[in-house]
């Protein structure tokens, strides 16, 4: 997995080479003796990022003569730690009380014995980084002469390649297929039915991942016969490939009542599932069914019988064992686009007109095109991805990648994900490979995720830029390329909440590979545990020590009863936390002072403890429904760089400290 290794390696080290350029000019790198080795380091980073950008869209996981990327990365890593490292110690001793303004980082490193070992160690560590950089390069065969040796039939399929699954898809909502305007319309037909009872009421969309079935079914419940049909009466869940019956309830119950579903009982919810239902005509939408057991499914069936005659379930599912298993009565099979509905599509993701192309460009466009096997969401992420990319040798380069040497349409689907994302721009690499974090079919709410990403420093803005707003530019990139889409117009706090398919989410974990970890492993080997930079955990019982902490970027928790090493406490590196759903004894892991994102969610307690004011660094803090929460301690004014304070549905909440006013960079 080389070429995705190459990819990601370019973002740490577009980040690292942003970081190098003021220091390198900086009274800090003169007093602390280590100009030379900075200027060296960029001069070596500059000439590793040229080799990966010859590597990035190949396949070459058994060449030995690649294996010096994953060492490179880890590398890059290292040099951004160690940035950061200098960076964040400054930065707190400017928002500190004894700050001035009139003193440089020298004078803060001078000043103090602590700092002046800092400076030692940072002397120190920049040399040890310089002299990987040289191994490695040494050891490096020539990239060029390599990849022109490589067989036209060499490949590697990846080892470790998830389950695909289906979310909300694919963005063409925007494109004009005539195939599927052509099987909207006989969907609908079947819907707007007037037969009632179980005979009939089932409709399923079979089709393969990123073939536009939820895009589809998106269509077919915007479209003014059937909002008229059903007067509005319009519900869809997401079900996923875990069908699990109270999960699948509290769904149904938050879209019937719009009502969230914590601290309800099972029968309540049931009981007004039911009543809300009752005498009305209704469409549900089940999204992305996976499950084959019928006694399941009639059992679910049971808790949506009390609607008018005339209801309907939408289903879509890639399985065509599931439209069986819930007794469809009407199955739709959605087919390919063909070679001009495909070229079409492309034109139109990529913005180019056909007439503004030279015929060099038609030729290897159609090319590509042909590659992606008629799948729409294949077809929209290179599309988009080439949006005002008139270079021909990036053209061919996706043309000519050996990692359309595959068989299936799933892989060729898959391979045109992984070519996307080695073209995506470097800044938006680290950005979106960050949402792997969350679950599948996770609410992505937009302001959320830029502050997400500006805490552990992937925006850089530049000229004093607002960082929200070059945030909000990246988010709409990925937004554009389809690695991001909207959701089913379901609102959050007047915002619109996005969502990630999940062959797009499975690419997120592929790329990433060992950096994520979503269980807390039995046995952790030495290897491994310095590679963990995002911890994701669902329903989780174990402890999480130190080992595999210690690099962790961003903590994601989501119910059960994780506990924390006490050592974790004084991490450097975590940057966000989100607890949801889980216990307060959690809030130990509050007292990283670097924290920069925090948000917690659905979680019972008073208050925060004081310790969250040594958080100096936090710059975003979201509490949302929390129950029983009453203040904020007064030491909150000590936050200084807090920009963004939400708190939302704390019904409980009094006032806030009066220490708030000294939060200066905090929006209202």
């Amino acid at each position: 997995m080389t070429g995705l290794e190459a990819a990601l390696a370019t973002a740490p080290l577009k980040l690292a080479g942003n970081k190098l350029v003021p220091l390198i000019t900086s009274e800090f790198a003169s007093i602390a003796g280590v100009t030379k080795d900075l200027s060296e380091l960029q001069d070596i980073l500059g000439e590793i990022t040229r080799c990966l950008s010859a590597i990035r869209d190949r396949d070459i996981d058994s060449c030995p003569s690649f294996l010096w990327v994953k060492k490179l990365k880890d590398v890059a890593y290292d040099i951004v730690d160690l940035l950061d490292d200098v960076h964040l110690d400054a930065e707190k001793y400017k928002t500190g009380s004894d700050y001035d303004g009139n003193h440089g980082i020298g004078h803060y490193f001078c000043s103090k014995p602590k700092s002046f070992l800092l400076r030692c160690k940072m002397a120190y560590k920049v040399k040890g980084i310089k002299v990987r950089f040289a191994a490695i390069v040494k050891q490096r065969s020539d990239i060029n002469t390599t990849l022109h040796n490589l067989p036209l039939d060499y490949y590697v399929m990846s080892r470790n390649r998830g389950t695909a699954e289906l979310s909300l898809l694919s963005g063409v909502e925007e494109s004009k297929i005539p195939r599927r305007d052509k099987e909207k319309d006989e969907i609908i037909c079947k819907i707007v039915e007037c037969s009632a009872g179980d005979n009939g009421w089932i409709v399923s969309i079979v089709g393969l991942g990123g073939s536009g079935k939820t895009t589809l079914a998106k269509h077919i419940c915007h479209d003014n016969k059937v909002k008229q049909h059903f007067n509005d009466t319009i519900f869809r869940i997401h079900v996923s490939q875990e069908f699990h019956m109270e999960k699948l309830i509290s769904k149904l119950f938050e879209a019937i009542t719009k009502q969230k579903s914590e601290n309800h009982a099972r029968q309540h919810m049931v009981e007004k599932i039911s009543k809300k239902l009752s005498g009305k005509k209704f469409l549900l939408v089940l999204d992305d069914a996976w499950h084959e057991d019928k006694d399941d499914w009639e059992q679910f069936m049971l808790h949506i019988n009390s609607g008018a005659p005339g209801s309907k379930i939408l289903l879509t599912t890639r399985n065509q064992k599931v439209a069986g298993a819930v007794k469809s009565t009407h199955i739709f099979h959605l087919t390919f686009l063909s070679d001009s509905e495909s070229w079409n599509l492309f034109l139109q993701c990529s913005g180019w007109a056909e007439e503004d192309l030279g015929s060099e460009f038609i030729w290897v466009g159609k090319e590509i095109v042909k590659r992606c096997g008629g799948v729409p969401l294949a077809i929209k992420t290179l599309g988009s991805v080439l949006h005002d990319k008139k270079d021909i040798n990036t053209w061919k380069a996706i043309k000519e990648s050996n990692l359309w040497n595959v068989e299936s349409i799933n892989e060729r689907v898959f391979a045109s994900l992984k070519l996307s994302y080695f073209h995506l721009a470097d800044n938006l690499k680290q950005c979106f490979t960050f949402c792997s974090i969350f679950p599948k079919g996770y609410k992505i709410i937009k302001s959320h995720l830029i502050a997400q990403w500006m805490a552990p420093g992937f925006i850089n803005p530049m000229n004093k830029g607002d960082p929200e707003d070059i945030g909000s530019d990246y988010f709409g990139s990925l937004v554009k390329v389809g690695f991001l889409q909207d959701s089913f117009q379901i609102w959050y706090n007047d915002q619109l909440v996005y969502k990630m398919h999940d062959l797009i989410h499975d690419l997120t974990q592929l790329v990433l590979q060992d950096e994520l970890v979503t269980s807390v492993p039995n046995t952790i080997t030495t290897n491994c545990t310095p590679r963990c930079r995002y911890l994701s955990l669902t329903s989780s019982a174990e402890k999480v020590n130190k080992s595999l902490f210690d690099k962790v970027r961003a903590l994601y928790v989501y119910g059960g009863d994780t506990s924390f090493d006490k050592s974790i406490e004084s991490s450097f590196y975590i940057r966000s936390v989100i607890l949801q759903s889980t216990v307060v004894g959690q809030f130990s892991i509050l007292k990283s002072e670097y924290l920069g994102y925090l948000e917690i969610c659905h979680i019972s307690f008073t208050e925060f403890p004081e310790a969250i004011s040594g958080c100096w660094n936090l710059q975003a803090l979201h509490v949302m429904y929390c129950g029983g929460f009453m203040r904020l301690p007064e030491s909150i004014g000590k936050l200084k760089r807090l920009r963004t304070l939400e708190l939302l549905i704390c019904n409980d909440f009094e006032s806030l400290p009066q220490s708030i006013g000294d939060c200066r960079e905090l929006y209202w």
